[in-house]
């Protein structure tokens, strides 16, 4: 009679173990992230942000929470890439310019006049491009979950109207600290200036810098029109942002949770780049309502400035090797006519 009650005291402790490892299971699979973003609360990407929020609550059951932190809140564009990688923080999205230090192939996304449209642009990042850059950052110890178009860049100054490639010569501008950025500037005959967002309406203010290069929509939301007098079509580059997530603490979710990250980041991607081709295509005209003297660039006036930074991908292949650049030429060609 006492070996049975032995028995089913054991019995009764192993249950009461297993249900406290699987209690402990279910708490442990609620996750907490925090995301950090440089661009403003208004602008597409961060919007997209929301979306990519509130679709890993739903889709896991309430058992993802993101917090969003955007604009700078938790740091500099610069900081945010040493806080995703030691995963201070979970999540960011921003412009991939500025990852480029981490993985320098990165820059092969971000060419001088790759692209003329955003669905040139699309077509070339999902030719192969897209998957090799996922590849490079996932071994970094950062996951691509989803590539946001942020739109072609274009060039604004206080000295003088950009009618031609002449006209860039000895401007300041303000620029990412990417390799395609410094090297594109400096083959038109500007001084590229790598200055964090967080710090430029003030530098442009304060006349640090000419002049800075960015899409419409972000030059609205950041009200750039205040300090920036002349504006022109160049659309130099099209430019991508990505919404990131940290190795270690996607690896710690469950299948499940992985699973509606995934789905969570593609709806909020698809509805981010339709957000931001609307946005683009209004922006220009509420840049010059609000007292910007736009110069319309022909499209013999871009022609000389391709030409003129030819030299780029030159420079770029011998940085990035033959694959990268490879994959570049070959989405280019590819997607042409898209």
């Amino acid at each position: 009679m006492k070996f049975d009650r032995s028995i089913k005291l054991l019995a009764l402790c192993a249950t009461t173990f297993f249900l406290a490892g699987n209690i402990a299971s279910a708490a442990d699979a609620k996750a907490h992230w925090r995301a950090s973003g440089s661009y403003p609360e208004g602008h597409s990407t961060t919007k997209g942000a929301k979306v990519l929020k509130e679709q890993a609550a739903a889709l896991s059951g309430d058992t993802i929470r993101v917090d969003l932190f955007p604009n700078n809140t938790l740091g500099g564009a610069l900081e945010q890439v040493d806080q995703l990688r030691t995963n201070q923080i979970q999540m960011a999205w921003g412009s991939i310019g500025f990852y480029d230090k981490l993985v320098p192939e990165l820059g092969a996304a971000i060419l001088p006049f790759a692209a003329t449209s955003p669905e040139q642009a699309i077509c070339q990042m999902e030719s192969g491009l897209g998957k090799f850059l996922e590849g490079k950052m996932a071994e970094k110890g950062v996951l691509v979950l989803g590539w946001a178009q942020v739109g072609a860049r274009h060039i604004t100054n206080n000295k003088r109207p950009i009618t031609s490639v002449e006209d860039m010569e000895g401007l300041k501008i303000r620029t990412l600290p990417g390799e395609a950025w410094q090297l594109t500037f400096r083959a038109l005959g500007a001084n590229p200036t790598p200055i964090d967002i967080k710090e430029l309406y003030q530098a442009m203010q304060q006349g640090v810098v000419d002049g800075q290069e960015n899409p419409y929509d972000n030059m609205v939301v950041r009200k750039f029109a205040e300090v920036q007098k002349y504006l022109s079509n160049s659309g130099h580059f099209y430019d991508w942002a990505a919404y990131m997530v940290n190795k270690d603490a996607f690896d710690k979710l469950t299948a499940d949770q992985q699973k509606a990250m995934r789905e969570a980041a593609a709806k909020a991607t698809a509805e981010q780049r339709a957000m931001s081709m609307r946005e683009n295509k209004v922006a220009r005209d509420q840049l010059i309502a609000a007292g910007m003297q736009y110069h319309e660039l022909s499209p013999a006036d871009l022609a000389k400035f391709r030409q003129a930074t030819h030299s780029v991908y030159v420079e770029m292949r011998k940085k990035l090797g033959d694959q990268a650049m490879d994959l570049v030429e070959e989405g280019i060609k590819k997607c042409e006519a898209a």
